[in-house]
């Protein structure tokens, strides 16, 4: 009796359609025979053979398309069963995994295949970047561990032999007190980027959208860095077509982003000549390109450059060191003016491009 019921459960569809078909085809058949015996006495004027031949058929054609109508049926609700039964698995075991056979005979259960598939293949890559983001936080702590401890264990050295009183010459108490300032200073860079980072990531950060002329800040920016342009023999240059162009922009925000790609030129573009700010107008948006002729950015680097923590010269050194958020809060910012940001860079020249919008909505 165990093993009948089992029988009965697994195959219930099939024994349902089975016994279904079966009482069609009976009544069809029924129906047929008493149809056409009521309507040969009726119309007594067609010969019996054209009846017969009618009849079979009818009979024929009725008998295979009751079995195909309930085959196609069965298949239908035999497909919508395993795939209930394979979503409850899913739901049980893993969220992300994909359905592979498909439902040729039933386009409404291959639909919710379909969709399931999308469902789950979004939540593996919802999944894969909530990885990435704690592989990202995991390598920040470590980075802003390092880069805290290293200028505090300093700070703490010297200022701790001043505090101690020991016999120091006037010499060696500057020294002590320059490097520890030197050291704060680092750090209050240091806390100043994640702070800056931060507000590029927050969802509901405010943008002071005012107008403003981009020859303007060009010319102020490029004024900070004439002593250290000198100092290296790099020309600064700045162009825009036309000449004015005004734009609608959170005026500090967009200063701190061409500060970035300006510092990162000084910083990293070795055997620079000049460096160059342009802007002209293409459509309804604004291009502005911060060039310079330096080393070039390795070609492997350039898909992974405007990454949170991603850092071209990995050493960390205090010359080029920091977090490697200089660029990603570029990025951020760039974002946050429904604008994008990309880099083009080869052995002659190498340009960070940036395309806003000129009216922000």
């Amino acid at each position: 009796m165990t093993k009948v019921a089992l029988i009965l459960k697994h195959n219930r569809t099939k024994i349902y359609y089975l016994v279904v078909t079966i009482l069609l085809l009976l009544l069809f058949s029924w129906t047929i025979m008493t149809g056409f015996d009521a309507l040969s006495h009726r119309f007594s004027f067609i010969s019996f053979n054209i009846w017969n031949v009618l009849e079979f058929v009818t009979f024929v054609s009725g008998n295979i398309g009751i079995v195909f109508w309930q085959y196609l049926k069965w298949r239908r609700d035999e497909s919508l069963y395993r795939l209930i039964r394979e979503m409850r698995q899913v739901a049980r075991e893993n969220s992300d995994m994909t359905i592979s056979w498909r439902a040729p005979y039933a386009p409404t259960t291959q639909a919710l295949i379909d969709v399931s598939n999308t469902i789950a293949e979004n939540t593996r890559r919802i999944r894969e970047e909530e990885r990435q983001s704690e592989r990202s936080k995991d390598e920040m702590i470590t980075n802003i561990s390092h880069d805290l401890r290293t200028p505090l264990t300093a700070i703490i050295g010297y200022l701790g032999l001043v505090e101690m009183g020991q016999a120091l010459s006037e010499k060696d108490r500057k020294k002590y007190i320059h490097t520890a300032y030197s050291k704060s200073n680092q750090m209050k860079v240091l806390v100043e980027d994640l702070f800056e980072y931060s507000q590029t990531q927050a969802q509901d950060a405010a943008l002071n959208i005012t107008s403003l002329s981009l020859n303007d800040l060009f010319g102020q920016l490029l004024a900070g860095y004439e002593l250290e342009a000198q100092e290296k023999n790099i020309a600064l240059n700045q162009l825009t077509n036309p000449e004015m162009i005004v734009i609608e922009a959170d005026s500090d925000k967009l200063a701190r982003v061409l500060m970035n790609l300006v510092s990162n030129a000084f910083k990293y573009g070795d055997g620079a000549t000049f460096i160059k700010l342009t802007a002209q107008i293409d459509d309804k948006n604004v291009v502005i390109r911060v060039t310079n002729d330096g080393v070039k950015i390795p070609d492997e680097a350039i898909g992974d450059i405007f990454d949170r923590f991603y850092r071209v010269e990995s050493s960390r050194n205090s010359k080029t060191g920091g977090t490697g958020l200089g660029l990603a809060i570029v990025k951020g910012i760039v974002v946050q003016h429904h604008g994008s940001v990309a880099v083009e860079s080869d052995d002659d020249m190498t340009s960070f491009i940036i395309t806003l919008p000129l009216k922000q909505t």
